[in-house]
């Protein structure tokens, strides 16, 4: 590269007019240092001059600031970082630790660096780069101008943001390249419990060119985003998960733990969003991000992952679970919001307070974690496998917890494979993804067998039921010289709701009674049982249309379970004389037509229902045809019922033939068929 110039490290002379005479002679006395620099940039480190506290205001400047100042009973503090420094939370090489680990454990506020530098044929503006990493807001004072600042100051408070590279034009130096560079930092009293080495600087600045120090800061700026793009991804994982466990709730309102599933899985991603928004913008300062994310947002986590796995492991019965697991989330909030005051700008607590409010979060969460544990532990009882599979995210998730306080023992919480940041908490998302969707899909095909096992059984115990509901409606073999009965029974269901009988006494008259009771199924098919049997019951004494009638509605009073039935008993003697009653069945057709009946409220409604009887006589050759309102009820692919007018022109063909025009057009209901033809005597 081409050589631009020289920078020399050297202690400036000042003019008498410019600082008293006493700091004149500590300036004198500083040893000079000489550095080339090329078509490049030098890290500036050092040593510095390092100052407690904050400088006196003189005219609206500050006193520490001006050019000359006799700085010589400062500390010297170098920014020259030690072979193999590595920043745990950026994993960034050339990590510098911070004040209170070098001589100010129990410093915060403010406090001043300083550094006179000689910079010769430079002939080109030059460019000064700040740290990407420190604590936690500073302003830049050279030759005594003021140049910029990271964060907002003001009189009385300062607005931090998390610390981000930044570079600033400098003014040309003096008349002989002298440069007096002077920092004023803030930290906040609360970032001294977050690390044990917080404190200003942690990289020096870097001094160069305006193209190489934007090319260094651009270059800065992409390893921060290599730092999120576990963050990134994690979240893009989360929400193409959430929405299946949002669904699986839905589908199923009784299973919470989807619900839980799905607002655990909404907090990461919110969390990851927070984090990456504050951290890489400027659009939220460092007290609304420790409001927002680490009051607030932070706590709910282990909370939401502590309902959800309570629920999986089906803790229904330890209800203090949930009760502790929101009385630690409330009570971590507090603590928090009190620990984390001075970064919102809150004076509220003193020190030693401070330090016990600190202490008193790293209690909440060990004890949120216990808790996780007890979960565990339970579940272990219920399903070993499945506790035993969930062990390591339930672990993972709180190691993460417990990461922000493992810093200070120099523990790291993000690892960088390839350059690439990946988060503790990263890992525990991806591995509570995982093990989350294998026990999913392990109790799906548990869940699948079980419910194929109880859908064989209930379907060989419909099978049964039909069997036993087929032999208790097959009616005694009619054999008379008067009568030919033809009966026909299409179910909708494996079993059905509709009855029928035919019975003869030994004179030879017969006894029809068919029926519908309202509904489908089993609970259907079990009152057709009642039925059935009453009616044989009764047809041993008497075929008397209406007191057969009074006999079934008292036996459905009471035992109905808001069924009701539809039943027509007809008593027809060898000489063609039919008595009919009605209880809100379709009336039959005697030689395709319609017959007249008086209506009457249908079984199982009142107690005393009234069943008027009427009395026909039929002739030889007459055919009767009852049936149940499974054949009017047919609908075909139009929504088209078939309706009255095409039943009664079917109405004279076989049982067999009417029953399979209805299935044709569609069935709906269970269909029944009588016909009886009488021949005479």
């Amino acid at each position: 590269m081409n050589r631009a110039g020289w920078l020399v490290l050297a202690a400036l002379a000042a003019s008498p007019s410019a600082i008293p005479q006493t700091t004149l002679t500590s300036m004198q006395s500083t040893a000079a240092q000489v550095m080339m620099l090329g078509q490049s940039a030098v890290a500036l480190t050092g040593p510095w001059k390092f100052e407690p506290g904050d400088s006196p205001w003189v005219d609206g400047k500050p006193l520490w600031a001006e050019p000359g100042y006799d700085d010589s009973e400062w500390a010297t503090m170098s920014m020259a970082p030690k072979a193999g420094s590595f920043d745990v939370q950026l994993g960034t090489t050339g990590y510098v630790p911070g004040w209170t680990h070098r001589g100010y454990p129990n410093l915060s506020g403010y406090a001043w660096y300083r550094l006179r530098l000689n910079v010769g044929n430079t002939g080109r503006p030059l460019w000064l780069k700040m740290p990407n990493d420190f604590d936690d807001a500073y302003q830049i004072y050279v030759n005594g101008h003021y140049v910029g600042q990271f964060g907002r100051f003001s009189a009385k408070h300062v607005t931090l943001y998390y610390s981000k590279p930044v570079s600033f034009p400098l003014p040309m130096p003096g008349p002989n390249g002298e440069i007096e560079v002077a920092l004023r930092f803030y930290m906040s009293a609360a970032t001294r419990f977050q690390a044990p080495d917080a404190g200003g600087m942690h990289q020096p600045p870097v001094l160069g060119l305006s193209s190489t120090v934007h090319l260094l800061q651009a270059a800065e700026h992409t390893a921060m985003l290599h730092i999120y793009l576990g963050t990134v991804l994690e979240s893009f994982l989360f929400l193409l998960v959430a929405p299946l466990a949002l669904l699986a709730w839905l589908k199923s309102r009784r299973e919470q733990v989807y619900l839980w599933l799905f607002l655990a899985l909404l907090w990461e991603v919110l969390n990851n969003f927070l984090t990456v928004f504050a951290l890489l913008s400027f659009a939220m300062t460092m007290a609304a991000d420790t409001l927002i994310r680490y009051v607030i947002v932070d706590p709910l986590g282990l909370t939401l992952w502590t309902m959800f796995w309570w629920y999986w492991f089906g803790l229904r019965q330890q209800r203090w679970i949930p009760g502790v697991a929101w009385l630690l989330a409330a009570a971590r909030m507090l603590v928090l919001f009190c620990a984390l005051s001075p970064s919102m700008g809150l004076s509220i607590l003193s020190q030693p307070w401070l330090h016990g409010f600190n202490t008193a979060t790293a209690w909440c969460v060990a004890a949120e974690g216990v808790l996780l544990a007890v979960i565990l532990v339970e579940g272990f009882r219920r399903d070993s496998t499945e506790a035993l599979l969930a062990a390591l995210p339930i672990l993972f998730v709180e190691f993460s917890s417990f990461s922000i306080y493992l810093l200070a023992f120099g523990i790291p919480n993000t690892l960088y494979p390839f350059g690439l940041g990946i988060r503790v908490t990263s890992i525990s998302g991806f591995l509570m993804i995982m093990v989350i969707g294998a026990l999913a899909l392990r109790r799906f095909l548990h869940t699948q067998v079980r419910e194929g096992l109880a859908r064989q059984a209930i379907e060989q115990d419909l099978e049964h039921a039909q069997q036993l509901q087929q032999r208790v409606l097959v009616p005694e073999a009619v054999e008379s010289r008067c009568f030919t009965v033809e009966a026909e029974y299409r179910p909708a269901r494996m079993v059905g709701g509709d009855f029928f009988q035919t019975l003869t006494k030994p004179d030879g008259s017969l006894l029809v009674v068919i029926g519908d009771v309202s509904g489908k199924g089993v609970s259907a098919s079990m009152l057709v049982a009642v039925l059935v049997g009453a009616i044989r019951n009764r047809a041993e004494d008497s075929f008397d249309p209406v007191s057969m009638l009074v006999r079934l509605n008292r036996r459905l009073i009471g035992r109905s379970g808001g069924h009701f039935a539809t039943c027509l008993a007809a008593e027809i003697s060898l000489d063609g004389t039919m008595r009919i009653a009605n209880a809100g069945h379709l009336p039959p057709y005697l030689n395709g037509r319609e017959m007249e009946l008086e209506g009457s409220l249908p079984l199982g409604i009142v107690d005393e229902g009234e069943y008027p009887v009427q009395t026909f006589h039929l002739k030889p050759g007459d055919r009767l045809t009852f049936m149940t309102d499974g054949v009017v009820e047919a609908t075909n692919q139009a929504d088209e019922l078939l309706g009255f007018e095409r039943t009664r022109e079917i109405s004279v063909q076989s049982a067999v033939a009417i029953v399979e025009e209805a299935q044709r057009f569609g069935q709906e209901d269970d269909i029944t068929v009588l016909a009886v033809a009488f021949t005479g005597p």
